[in-house]
């Protein structure tokens, strides 16, 4: 008989993590491109050659499939490139990086578990747990959705190894639990909490703190964020959302609730859970309140004669700030694959509920067959959910049954069967998305390039002429949100609000003096200056664009050029103020 040691038991256990994972996950291998897939992979011309690498290191996520986006994640997007290079368009390969990073994900949680609880079996059902779970089916079989696994690999291997570097001497660990924070930021935002699971850690657990290696942590997280508001210059492209904090915070308890429902019980799950306020007397939001405040109490209560708990429990909060939408991130009321990461936190102690009693060897047997029965079940839902994510037009039907009054998945299901050559169908589902939303412009764009191609001229005129109108009242509306917001001196919301006007007519004049205007009171004189020179190179006629242009560069303090155009302000018939003319005057040759 051969005898187990320690390393054989964890490379049995490994092995069958490994093996656990693509016995599950090898049936979405099959699955098509699916709704932000286009614009990420398919349709993103950066992956489609190395030399613009540059390009994806400065710029936002959706670049280069020509779409808006507040997040930053060029290391995902480098994988898909390489990915790209490999084997094109055939989403084998993609759905493979995704399962892989899954499986090694698992691993790695595996091994970080071994290095905090010393406690093999905790270990190993915890990840078990995470790997089969259903809930995580979005986020590894959606290919779009790879920063999930990707990031959570660098943030666990960045804390085995910080963790390792506390009783070793080797830099080397050090300089690695670095490199990996760096990675893990560059693959999801949510990977700014790692510095506070540390603190956390050495809290929880008693461990001294070195301050010397925290120090660059917080170095590093002050880097990237400074990296990321230049990038994305942000605040400017955030949403203007329409909700305030005091409005948000019932969101984020009912939240609470419903993500740990759909931990407790994994069933009917889809990606589009709808939008929605609460208030604060709303029965999810009271029960959200009461299990947040309960969980962390029980959890400072039992910090001493449990750590682990604390630290899980810890985790769970942690890592879901960054998805609570507390600070808005998306429109949608909750999305699953933003439980992927908090997640870790239940499993640990459903692990440690289960494991306690088989130390104590009480009710052994019967817990061993629920143990068995649980890893079942959850294998065998994620199984069938991995279907959910295959064809498209099946994904769209699938979901809309669960959010009927999602016009957005009506209008990407009429994508699909235009695509598909479905040409009645399509024009349905855009109809139904205009019932739903009619302001929804983006729809009447589709439905005109559908009667495009049918050759239903009628329709087709008379869908432009409702898209000019929307686009117009937009614009209107849009201006009148900006000019409210100027006058108040809120500048950065102004300046939101008018370059979503300029969305809806690229080329209308006003709106970019406006806008240019804007950029003056906010103390941005070059953009100011750029855009007034558009102006007047279509008007150059345009007395108000040149005084404006004096003015910015007046406070850039080239004053050569603020007398010229305030010159040709008054040529052309603007009065000028004369406050400003007196103080160009000691600059006039």
């Amino acid at each position: 008989m051969i005898k187990l040691t320690g390393k054989n038991i964890s490379f049995l256990q490994v092995a069958l993590i490994i093996i656990l994972g693509v016995l599950i996950y090898s049936n979405c291998s099959s699955g098509n491109f699916i709704w932000d897939d286009h614009g990420l992979i398919k349709d993103n011309d950066y992956i489609k050659n190395w030399s613009n690498l540059p390009k994806i290191i400065t710029a936002d996520f959706g670049a280069g499939g020509q779409t808006k986006s507040n997040f930053y994640r060029p290391l995902q997007t480098i994988v898909q490139m390489a990915g790209y290079s490999l084997w094109g368009t055939k989403t084998t390969g993609y759905h493979f990086i995704s399962i892989f990073a899954h499986i090694l994900a698992a691993i790695i949680f595996y091994f970080l578990l071994r290095n905090i609880f010393y406690d093999r079996t905790i270990s190993f059902l915890a990840s078990l747990l995470f790997l089969s779970s259903p809930i995580n089916t979005e986020a590894v079989c959606y290919i779009s959705g790879l920063s999930d696994p990707l990031g959570l690999v660098f943030m666990l291997a960045c804390f085995i190894f910080y963790i390792k570097s506390l009783s070793s001497k080797n830099i080397g660990l050090y300089i690695l639990a670095l490199l990996s924070f760096v990675l893990a930021l560059f693959s999801k935002e949510n990977a700014v909490v790692l510095p506070l699971l540390i603190l956390v850690y050495h809290y929880a657990f008693g461990k001294k703190l070195q301050i010397q290696k925290l120090i660059p942590f917080f170095g590093i997280l002050i880097g990237y964020i400074s990296l990321r508001l230049a990038i994305l210059n942000l605040p400017e492209n955030l949403a203007l959302t329409p909700v305030g904090l005091w409005e948000r915070i019932p969101i984020f308890f009912a939240g609470i609730t419903e993500y740990l429902r759909l931990l407790l019980l994994p069933f009917d799950l889809h990606v589009e859970y709808t939008y929605q306020l609460f208030r604060f007397t709303d029965a999810k939001v009271i029960l959200g309140l009461i299990l947040t405040f309960s969980l962390i109490i029980f959890a400072f209560i039992r910090r001493k004669v449990n750590p682990g708990v604390f630290f899980a429990i810890a985790w769970f909060f942690i890592t879901f700030l960054p998805v609570s939408n507390i600070y808005p991130i998306s429109y949608a009321f909750i999305m699953e694959h933003y439980l992927y990461v908090p997640a870790l936190g239940f499993f640990i102690i459903l692990s440690g509920l289960f494991c306690q009693p088989l130390k104590s060897k009480i009710f052994t047997s019967f817990l061993r067959f629920f143990i068995i029965g649980l890893l079942i079940l959850y294998s065998y839902l994620t199984v069938k959910q991995t279907e959910y994510w295959k064809q498209p037009i099946a994904f769209y039907k699938r979901t809309l049954q669960y959010a009927p009054h999602s016009w957005r998945f009506y209008n990407e299901l009429g994508i699909e069967y235009a695509g598909a050559g479905n040409n009645l169908e399509a024009e349905a589902a855009y109809k139904e998305a205009l019932r739903i939303n009619p302001d929804a412009v983006g729809v009447y764009y589709n439905l005109g390039n559908l009667y495009k191609k049918t050759g239903n001229q009628e329709s087709l005129l008379a869908t432009e002429k409702i898209v000019n109108e929307m686009k117009a009242k937009l614009v209107r509306q849009y201006c009148g949100m900006a000019s409210q917001f100027k006058a108040m001196g809120r500048y950065t919301e102004a300046l939101i609000a008018f370059k979503k006007a300029l969305e809806f007519n690229q080329n209308n004049l006003i709106v970019c003096s406006d806008l240019a205007s804007t950029y003056v009171l906010a103390g941005r004189y070059k953009d100011a200056i750029t855009l007034f020179k558009k102006v007047l190179g279509v008007r150059p006629d345009f007395a108000l664009a040149y005084n404006n242009l004096a003015v910015a560069y007046y406070y850039l303090k080239q004053y050569d050029l603020a007398v010229k155009n305030c010159d040709k302000a008054i040529a052309l018939g603007y009065s000028v103020e004369p406050k400003f003319i007196n103080l160009l005057k000691p600059h006039k040759k």
